[in-house]
């Protein structure tokens, strides 16, 4: 009976992670959905960390087995008239509607976590998580004919590309967008011509906004605030106490909360991209610099940057903010390839180098510390040279 209940408090409180993200969790809201006490939801899972930690590991567990069962999706004759990229991009196009929330949740959690006293078991799931995944890829009977180090992008692309692929939110568009990254990814890896966007279709880049002193301020803090704890929680009171203004301030500069919101988006990856490109630094050193702060932890926009994407693919009300971060992670890959002298490259080319260097970045919070720069700056250095050299 108690390992019954427990499973139905788990699956209860999963479905509202999936659906109104982490702010909305807390044990008296799961402890209603569920038709429980509260202090059931403590007997089986002691807190509310305790609740998020068995999430991760059901969520996970659940990608897992969807992923599995998409392996013998195709039989030798389907493979053969498939090929690597349009087997792939069917095999994506079903995770994204399947599973693509779930691994945005899965990430949000070990995030929220990082650092608390569930570090360690987080740490330990997400792991292992990360190796039934690279395993699933690497062993993909489509991808056989390919070379190692070619498999290890695949996954890394594989695992990358759900979390953005879900800020389209028209199944249409999304799936036309993912086989066309596909195609992209895989004759970057076969070294063959492609046929580069116009320079004239590409988006400026993002540039540093000048705003009044209010305004930024305001920006500032819903930065900070998201990147600590979310979007969903944020009011203009919370904004407005946190930028040390009134709220009439708040309600001047951005009538709804949904207009911060997409102006702290812009401001953040302007932030994050900026501060490595106009500052020079060296590029082998490009991707330490732009995930990791000077204690080789996660930088906070990019902390921020994730609890907007993880909002925006959840909230139906975030539509310009989704637009927003769809245009802008295109051009931020794309800006970063040219500072690296890869300028035969476009805004796909952006596109899937975001999504594996956002697999990168997460894999590289899983090590020690003093081990996060080398992984980061090696891997993301032969990466680039085997795509775009």
């Amino acid at each position: 009976m108690a390992s019954n209940q427990a499973e139905h408090i788990l699956s209860t409180a999963a479905r509202l992670a999936l659906d109104h993200g982490l702010g909305a969790l807390t044990m008296r809201a799961v402890a209603s959905a569920a038709g429980v006490s509260s202090s059931a939801i403590v007997y089986h899972f002691q807190t509310r960390e305790g609740l998020l930690v068995a999430i991760l590991e059901y969520l996970a567990e659940s990608i897992a087995a969807g992923r599995d069962r998409l392996a013998g999706a195709f039989d030798d004759e389907q493979r053969a008239i498939a090929g690597p990229a349009a087997g792939v991009a069917a095999i994506l196009c079903r995770m994204v509607d399947e599973q693509g929330l779930a691994s945005i949740t899965v990430s949000e959690i070990a995030r929220l976590l990082r650092g608390t006293d569930m570090d360690r078991p987080v740490q330990a799931a997400m792991a292992a998580a990360n190796q039934r995944a690279a395993h699933f890829w690497q062993a993909l009977p489509l991808l056989a004919q390919e070379d190692a180090q070619a498999r290890e992008i695949w996954a890394a692309f594989g695992q990358g590309v759900l979390a953005l692929a879900m800020l389209d939110r028209s199944a249409v568009a999304r799936n036309a967008r993912v086989i066309r990254l596909t195609a992209r990814l895989a004759d970057r890896l076969a070294a063959r011509e492609v046929v580069v966007l116009p320079a004239s279709d590409a988006p400026q880049p993002l540039a540093a906004l000048v705003r009044p002193a209010g305004k930024q301020q305001i920006v500032d803090a819903t930065i900070r605030l998201s990147g600590e704890g979310g979007i969903e929680a944020l009011t203009h009171r919370k904004i407005a106490a946190a930028a040390g203004l009134s709220v009439a301030s708040t309600t001047y500069f951005y009538p709804t909360k949904e207009d911060i919101i997409v102006d702290a988006a812009y401001d953040v990856q302007a932030r994050a991209m900026n501060a490595v490109i106009n500052q020079s630094v060296a590029p082998p050193s490009f991707m330490s610099r732009i995930t990791l702060d000077d204690r080789q932890e996660e930088r906070a926009e990019m902390a921020t940057l994730s609890a907007f994407m993880a909002a925006a693919v959840r909230n139906p009300e975030l539509l310009p903010l989704a637009e927003v971060l769809r245009r802008t992670r295109g051009i931020d890959g794309a800006r970063w390839l040219a500072a690296r002298g890869y300028h035969a490259t476009d805004r796909l080319d952006g596109i899937v180098w975001a999504a594996v260097t956002s697999f990168l970045a997460q894999h590289a919070l899983l090590l020690p510390a003093a081990e996060r720069v080398a992984f980061l700056d090696d891997f993301s250095d032969v990466w680039l040279r085997r795509l775009f050299g």
